[in-house]
C-alpha cells in the first residue's frame, strides 16, 4: 500500500466488546458468537422500520422483573417505543374480560396464557397511563382457529371514543391452526376489543404498533412454570404462523431447564421452529444464573453447558449471566434474590448490565463512523461521539500491530485529530467500549 489514497481506501471500523472475567470451571461457559447478532444490529441501526424484540421463556423471561425486562427498558430508552405485542409490559396491554370470557394457562393449543371467549363474551386491551390507548396505525390479533371456534368480531376505540366494529373473523378450523390478522388505520390512539358471536374462540393476544416508528415493538412470549416440552408439544400448524406474523428481529431465550439429552433435543426442535418461521431473526440465549440447588449440585452448570452447545451448533449468541452471579449464597448476600430460583429486579438489573455491554448493545445507534480527509503532509480524522462510551482511535502499518492514537470518553461532541503522512502508509480503526 502506497500513498495517501491507499490509506483512505482501507479505513476500517471495528467494534470491540469486553469479555467477562475468565471462568474457573473445567467447561467453557463464557459469552460466545456475538457476531451472530449482526443481523439485529443492522436492522436496529438502519432506522427504517420498527424493531421487534421478543422475550421467550418461562418465569425467567417474565415481563415485570426479568433480565429481558430490564433489557427491554434499555432498548426502549435507546431506540424508542413502537408498540407492544402479546403479554402485558409496563401496563401497556392490560386485559379485561367480560360476560364469561376467561384466561387459561398452557394447553394443547398454546404454551402460554390464552383467552377463551364464549358467545357474548369479550376481552379488550387498554393502557394504564393513557385511557385512549397506544399511539398506533397497525392493529394485529393473534388467535388459534380450532374445531370449537366460530365467528367473532374485532372492534377498535380511537382516542377513547366508542367501540366500532372493524371486521368479523372465523375462529373455526379442523385441525387447529395459528392465525394473525392485521388492520391498518390512521395514526392515533387505539384500543382493541374482541367479542364472541358463536363457538368458543381462543385468542392469544394483540399487537398494537406504530408502523412509522423506528422504535421497539416490545413482545413477551412467556409463562411461569412451563418447560420446553410445553412449547414443542404445540403443533407447528399453530406455532409457525404465529411466529411468522410476530416476525422477531431478536429473540431473547431464558428458561430454567436441566442438562439432560431431552433438553438438548427440545432446544433443537425450538431452533428448527425459529429457523423455519423467522429465518432473519437473531437469537440470544441467556446463560442462566445460579439457584439454591447449586449449593450441592451442578444443576445450572449442566443446563448452561447444553444451552451453550446449542448456541455454538446453530451459530447463535450466548451471553454468560452465571459468572457475574458468583454463587447462589453471594446473590442472597447482596439482596439480589426474591426466592430460591428468581432474582429480584435489583438482581436482574445488576446481571443485565453485564449482558448489555458484553454483547455490544451499548453501541446501538451510537456514532461510530471514522471520517478521513487529506491535507498538506497530514490527514485529518474526525468522529462523532456519544456519552458514556470510550472511543479509541487505533493505527497500524500492517494489520497486525494496532497501537492507540488517542482515547476519549464520548460527550456528544465531534473529535478531530491530525496524523502526519510522513509516517508512511497506515490503517486506522475506531474501537468502542463502555466507559468505565
Amino acid at each position: 500500500m502506497k500513498g495517501l489514497g491507499s490509506v483512505v481506501s482501507v479505513v476500517r471500523l471495528t467494534l470491540f466488546l469486553l469479555p467477562l472475567s475468565p471462568r474457573l470451571l473445567a467447561v467453557d461457559l463464557s459469552t460466545t458468537n456475538r457476531n451472530s447478532l449482526e443481523q439485529f444490529f443492522n436492522v436496529a441501526n438502519q432506522t427504517a422500520r420498527p424493531v421487534t424484540v421478543v422475550s421467550f421463556g418461562d418465569s425467567m423471561a417474565n415481563s415485570y422483573q426479568s433480565i429481558a425486562f430490564v433489557m427491554m427498558d434499555q432498548f426502549v430508552a435507546r431506540l424508542g417505543l413502537a408498540g407492544c405485542s402479546l403479554d402485558n409490559w409496563r401496563n401497556n396491554l392490560i386485559r379485561t374480560v367480560t360476560n364469561g370470557a376467561w384466561f387459561i394457562g398452557p394447553s394443547d393449543l398454546w404454551f402460554a396464557e390464552s383467552i377463551h371467549i364464549p358467545p357474548g363474551g369479550g376481552v379488550w386491551w387498554w393502557k394504564e397511563t393513557s385511557p385512549a390507548g397506544i399511539i398506533s396505525d397497525s392493529l394485529g390479533l393473534f388467535y388459534v382457529a380450532q374445531p370449537n371456534g366460530g365467528p367473532f368480531t374485532v372492534s377498535v376505540s380511537t382516542n377513547n371514543g366508542p367501540w366500532g366494529a372493524l371486521m368479523t373473523l372465523d375462529g373455526y378450523a379442523d385441525p387447529p391452526v395459528g392465525r394473525f390478522t392485521n388492520i391498518m388505520v390512521d395514526l392515533d390512539y387505539h384500543m382493541l376489543r374482541v367479542d364472541g358471536v358463536s363457538g368458543t374462540n381462543v385468542i392469544l393476544g394483540v399487537r398494537v404498533m406504530n408502523s412509522q416508528s423506528i422504535g421497539v415493538n416490545v413482545s413477551f412470549l412467556d409463562y411461569l412454570g412451563i418447560g420446553l416440552d410445553d412449547v414443542t408439544n404445540i403443533p407447528l400448524s399453530i406455532r409457525t404462523p404465529i411466529l411468522q406474523a410476530l416476525a422477531p428481529d431478536l429473540l431473547i431465550w431464558h428458561m430454567k431447564e436441566d442438562g439432560t439429552e431431552a433438553t438438548r433435543q427440545r432446544l433443537i426442535e425450538g431452533e428448527q421452529w425459529w429457523s423455519n418461521s423467522a429465518p432473519n431473526c437473531s437469537v440470544l440465549y441467556i446463560g442462566t444464573p445460579y439457584v439454591s440447588t447449586d449449593t450441592n449440585s451442578t444443576w445450572t452448570i449442566d443446563q448452561n453447558t447444553v444451552v451453550r452447545s446449542i448456541a455454538l451448533s446453530y451459530h447463535r449468541a450466548y451471553v454468560d449471566c452465571m459468572t457475574p452471579a458468583v454463587s447462589y449464597p453471594w446473590m442472597v448476600s447482596q439482596g439480589f434474590m426474591s426466592d430460591e430460583t428468581h432474582e429480584n429486579l435489583q438482581g436482574n438489573t445488576y446481571l443485565e448490565g453485564f449482558a448489555w455491554n458484553d454483547v455490544g448493545f451499548f453501541a446501538l445507534r451510537t456514532p461510530r463512523i471514522l471520517a478521513i480527509s487529506p491535507g498538506q503532509n497530514q490527514i485529518t480524522l474526525n468522529f462523532s461521539t456519544a456519552t458514556n462510551i470510550l472511543y479509541t482511535l487505533e493505527s497500524t502499518p500492517d494489520l497486525l500491530n494496532w497501537q492507540p492514537v488517542l482515547t476519549n470518553v464520548g460527550d456528544g461532541t465531534t473529535i478531530s485529530t491530525n496524523f502526519p503522512t510522513t509516517a508512511g502508509s497506515r490503517l486506522f480503526r475506531l474501537s468502542l467500549r463502555p466507559a468505565p
